[in-house]
């Protein structure tokens, strides 16, 4: 009876065992073997690194997805019992991890059709900032403030973006105010000249120099130059610098806000 049992269920289900682990392992060297072989293959393409990382850890995970299948089935788990599981599981998973999910899709969209790629400078959702990396998930985006910002890609991708690296190129809109009394002819002059000897300043479209309005404390002088991304912030600020300077050299009256009040007396 013993001896029976022996041939009949412990030998086979030991050798059944035996198998099961020897395909675990030996499937487990393969996958990593398989993924340092994709991971190759695929660095030696355009692709970005985001896209390299997606790659390599799906098609790791779905070898030892397989490999664990091969390993149920030589237990003797049935292949539909092992099938209606991962049904459940994949359901559940899901339902629990929908907006994981959605970002996902959106990481692929973004990868695909690169809206934005690394070093991008955009802005999305009200975040503003350069694209330090691309994740299964979410985006990091630096701010000029030096803040690290994690935005979710499904939200990038509802909310839509705006990329100032597309074109390679941004226009500011800079405005200054003068004083009636201050001569208009030499506040432009000024201007102009500040603009040409600019070296960040794009000959094409070239920045002209405007009155845009009357308003109640002066007269409002504005220029669009076109600047590459990256003097964006830089130009800004030292611009300014440099007007009011040249403003208060020349004589130039930049004006406080101020309102005439006139008084009338009744008897």
């Amino acid at each position: 009876m013993i001896s029976e049992i022996i041939e009949t269920i412990l030998i086979p289900a030991s050798l059944r065992i035996l198998l099961a682990a020897l395909v675990f392992l030996v499937g487990g060297w393969l996958a990593r073997r398989a993924r340092a072989l994709i991971e190759n293959a695929v660095r030696k393409t355009e692709l970005t690194e985001s896209f390299v990382t997606l790659i390599v850890t799906l098609s790791y995970y779905g070898m030892l997805l397989l490999v664990a299948l091969l390993v149920l089935a030589i237990l003797g788990v049935p292949t539909t019992t092992i099938i209606a599981a991962l049904g459940a599981v994949a359901v559940v998973l899901a339902i629990a991890m929908q907006t994981s999910l959605g970002n996902l899709a959106a990481t692929i969209i973004i990868l695909l059709f690169k809206p934005f790629q690394m070093g991008d400078f955009i802005e999305t959702g009200g975040v503003l900032g350069g694209v330090r990396e691309i994740q299964l998930f979410n985006s990091v985006l630096v701010s000029p403030d030096g803040k690290t910002h994690i935005v979710p890609n499904g939200k990038i991708q509802t909310a839509g973006l705006t990329n100032f690296n597309t074109s390679g190129r941004l226009r500011l809109d800079l405005s200054f105010q003068i004083s009636y009394d201050s001569n208009l002819d030499k506040a432009k002059e000024i201007l102009t000249k500040l603009l040409a000897a600019d070296e960040r300043v794009l000959a094409e479209p070239q920045a002209h120099v405007f009155v845009r309005q009357l308003a109640d404390s002066g007269i409002e002088l504005v220029t669009w130059p076109f600047v590459k991304v990256q003097d964006f912030e830089t130009f800004q600020l030292d611009f300014v610098e440099q007007v009011k300077k040249e403003f208060d050299a020349e004589g130039i009256i930049i004006p406080f806000p101020q309102q005439d009040i006139h008084l009338y007396s009744h008897n």
